[in-house]
């Protein structure tokens, strides 16, 4: 079996023990609303892990795709307040935005070769400033919320006949297609050759700059339809929208089998990841845990899977070794019998 295989069958194996035990311990975790509401919470913090898992195969990361995503939320209010441009107009500039935004990560890291980790959080207070200089205030100077009325966007944030929120439906879309780019295109070898191997893959041919390119504006894109969702959901907008998002969907992919030395991970495990959080966070809900215990015992789990992360790789890059000694032993063996 893959290493990949076995890791992601590895977290949906924990993900099925967790299930079980909130099932059998509380009368209100397995019902179908329930289960309805905990796939629309994580939906959102999944659309971006999608993102995410592109730059983390890279042997990246992107700390900012939480607050470009809010970002674009206020680029979308501060149109809607003061403009009058149509809502097709104003969805592409955010579109452009977060494209913008992206691509700037992107030259970041690419072109000017700076670390994943600063860059990113460097660009983080970028769009936190854009946020608050787009904000929309009052007669006094003071931001406020927005309001959203439009009936479009509200759509948005409803339900599909048979009770799915429409924001899961996407959020699954998603990962299949980017499951597709990344297994059946070339694109998609090119980001796991980065990641796995940067000098081998340049001498190859495969441009550092191009790859990271490709999967920083693929966050972009991701931090876009994230925000429409979310303004969908909360038919309003407020400066701190998202900002904590990016440790969320970060810590998703970590417990989905994405490894930050990169050349692993797929959408298959970001999605795994992403359930088993708000799983998580939805069963410590239910036997009344304080928001400050769930922070402290998602933050216990991640380091624990962290840790095991190490020693998995550790222990499956020597099986490997040992494997490829024996095949090289049998092929002298041979050659000389």
């Amino acid at each position: 079996m893959r290493q990949e295989t076995l890791r992601r069958l590895i977290s949906l194996v924990l993900l099925l023990l967790l299930i079980i035990i909130f099932s059998v311990t509380t009368d209100s975790f397995f019902t179908g609303a329930n289960i309805l509401t905990l796939l629309r919470e994580c939906s959102v913090i999944g659309i971006l892990a999608i993102g995410v898992t592109m730059t983390i195969i890279t042997g990246g990361n992107d700390l900012s795709c939480g607050h470009l995503m809010g970002t674009v939320c206020m680029v979308f209010a501060h149109l809607y307040h003061y403009t009058a441009l149509p809502l097709g107009v104003i969805l592409l500039l955010c579109l452009v935005t977060a494209l913008l935004g992206g691509a700037l990560n992107g030259i970041c890291v690419g072109l000017l070769q700076i670390p994943d980790f600063v860059a990113t959080l460097s660009t983080q207070f970028v769009f936190t400033g854009i946020t608050y200089i787009l904000a929309v205030r009052n007669q006094f100077g003071q931001i406020g919320a927005v309001q959203i009325n439009n009936k479009s966007i509200i759509a948005l944030g409803g339900q599909i006949p048979g009770g799915i929120y429409l924001v899961t439906l996407v959020f699954l879309g998603l990962a299949v297609l980017g499951q597709v780019f990344l297994k059946k295109t070339k694109q998609g070898t090119y980001i796991y050759a980065i990641g796995a191997n940067r000098k081998s893959a340049e001498y190859s041919g495969i441009s550092f700059f191009k790859t990271k390119m490709t999967a920083f504006l693929f966050s972009g894109f991701c931090a876009f339809v994230a925000a429409m969702f979310t303004l969908g959901r909360y038919r309003s907008n407020e400066v701190a929208t998202g900002q904590t998002f990016a440790l969320q969907a970060i810590s998703a992919t970590v417990i989905g089998g994405a490894a930050f030395s990169g050349g692993r991970g797929d959408m298959a495990g970001t999605v795994i990841g992403v359930i088993f959080m708000q799983v998580l966070r939805n069963g410590m809900r239910k036997y009344g845990f304080t928001t400050q215990t769930q922070a402290v015992v998602s933050g216990i789990i991640i380091v624990l899977m962290l840790i095991f992360d190490a020693y998995y790789n550790e222990f499956m890059e020597k099986r490997n070794k040992k494997a490829t000694a024996s095949l090289q032993e049998k092929k002298v063996v041979k050659a000389n019998g």
